[in-house]
């Protein structure tokens, strides 16, 4: 069942990849509007999210394997875990506004952004690959978003990559978006050109 989810994160890994190769230093920082994120701005977003979960999610694993209990062949996500990945998964209705803790600074080149996020990805995997064999449904994380929610390991595995599905549409949406504005910019200038 963790294969899944090992699945899932490499599929973001290629589509981040893919969104990345798709636009120039400009596209990639470019927003389509003053109160909305550029795709560098939802990767690193991404990579925020990766980086605050990696150490919650040692520390469930320890737990795990001092409880030195076998899970269940089938794991279940807790309720917390199902609404989580049902409000986020793409095309999404729920606009969420993130914590301070987790608004992108997109500094660096696009593929330093873009390694950072691989990077990430690999070190999530191997969490998930280590998690093989423990009772993730009686392990618990607090989220780093808000502290009054919880759910169990497993849930968390599940979340992750449907949050970054979630970003990776948003990063397609917004690169729909500009470049349908340089067409029209590209448009205008070229009835600009022809009327002189």
């Amino acid at each position: 069942m963790l294969k899944a989810v090992e699945k899932e994160l490499a599929e973001a890994t290629t589509r981040a990849a893919t969104l990345v190769d798709r636009v120039d230093e400009g596209m990639f920082r470019r927003r389509p509007a003053a109160d909305r994120w550029s795709i560098a701005e939802c990767v690193v977003h991404l990579s925020l999210t990766t980086r605050a979960y990696l150490p919650l999610i040692d520390d469930a694993l320890q737990i795990g394997r001092l409880m030195a209990v076998a899970g269940p062949r089938r794991f279940r996500r807790d309720f917390t875990g199902w609404l989580l990945c049902a409000m986020s998964e793409p095309p999404y209705r729920y606009r969420a506004t993130t914590t301070q803790r987790f608004v992108p600074d997109a500094r660096g080149s696009r593929g330093d952004i873009l390694a950072e996020f691989v990077r990430l990805q690999q070190e999530l995997t191997c969490r998930v690959y280590h998690a093989e064999g423990l009772d993730l449904t009686r392990l618990t994380i607090v989220s780093p978003f808000d502290g009054r929610l919880e759910y169990n390991l497993y849930s968390c595995f599940r979340i992750l990559p449907t949050h970054q599905r979630r970003h990776l549409w948003q990063g397609e949406r917004i690169l729909d978006e500009i470049g349908a504005l340089a067409g029209e910019t590209h448009g205008t200038l070229r009835l600009a050109e022809s009327a002189d």
